[in-house]
């Protein structure tokens, strides 16, 4: 996306940015996006490496279900990959979500051209 792309969802007024902060630090975020009629996407979640195992993400979600359950919505969704936590998934129905497609899409690695760090998603293999 573009700066101005990016700024746009930033600034709506229908999306939400949640920090999770332990001793003054920010250790867990989630995006919900309610620009969608009836629907809330959770763009974004998850927890520093520290707190997972700690009950910090179901507590972070049970939070973002709370606040996304409560506006005038029939379906809130999330998207998850390969690049995401391999228990990812999982946590996922464990919190109410229900796969409903599964599809490949095909894109560079952003970990080869400096989009991520090479260090994130240890389990994909980087095929150069």
């Amino acid at each position: 996306m573009s700066d101005a792309e990016v700024a746009a969802i930033i600034r709506a007024p229908e999306v939400e940015f949640h920090a999770l902060v332990q001793d003054g630090r920010d250790e867990g975020l989630l995006e919900l996006d309610f620009r969608q009629s009836g629907e809330c996407e959770l763009v974004f979640f998850g927890v520093t490496e520290s707190l997972i195992g700690t009950g910090a993400g179901r507590w972070l979600m049970n939070r973002a279900l709370e606040r996304a359950w409560s506006g005038p919505v029939n379906r809130v969704w999330v998207h998850t990959c390969t690049f995401d936590h391999p228990a990812a998934q999982s946590f996922y129905q464990r919190a109410g979500f229900r796969p409903f497609r599964r599809q490949i899409e095909i894109a560079d690695d952003p970990r080869l051209d400096g989009t991520a760090p090479r260090h994130v998603a240890r389990h994909v293999p980087v095929i150069e």
